[in-house]
């Protein structure tokens, strides 16, 4: 039982989700203040404000996560100008799909709250979405050895 215990920590899933947990509160944070003073300020539309917010996510989330998944979660050894090329495509893919399935989804069951609680509830779940596509996708496209 030990044994699995050990492997299973030293499994890039587990390190992955902590590296996860890092990048997230940190994007979440950028993502929330974004979504707050853009909304307040009432500088743009909803949905542009949406976009800006979730794009703040990703962006900055991104830029934490290639650095710890690169080194601590799947140590990679490839080449920096390959794998970054590589992890920005799929960070895009990943952003689009994610964000471009859930403001859909949350704003048609998000029935008669205010547009600042479905915006972030949209938000959120893109965050969910884009953490599961993006696993795999530097799981398997971003950081695997040729």
């Amino acid at each position: 039982m030990w044994e699995k215990i050990n492997t299973f920590m030293h499994s890039t899933i587990f390190k992955f989700a902590v590296v996860g947990v890092v990048n997230t509160i940190v994007g979440l944070v950028a993502m929330l203040v974004s979504i707050v003073v853009l909304e307040w300020g009432k500088w743009f539309s909803g949905t542009v404000n949406y976009w800006v917010s979730s794009a703040t996510n990703i962006v900055v989330g991104s830029i934490v996560s290639y650095i710890l998944n690169k080194h601590f979660t799947f140590q990679s050894n490839t080449k920096a100008q390959k794998d970054v090329f590589r992890f920005v495509v799929n960070a895009v893919v990943c952003y689009v799909i994610a964000y471009g399935i859930a403001r859909p989804v949350a704003l048609h069951f998000v029935v008669g709250a205010v547009q600042m609680v479905k915006q972030i509830v949209a938000l959120l779940f893109g965050a969910v979405l884009f953490t599961i596509l993006n696993y795999f996708g530097q799981r398997f496209y971003v950081f695997k050895e040729d």
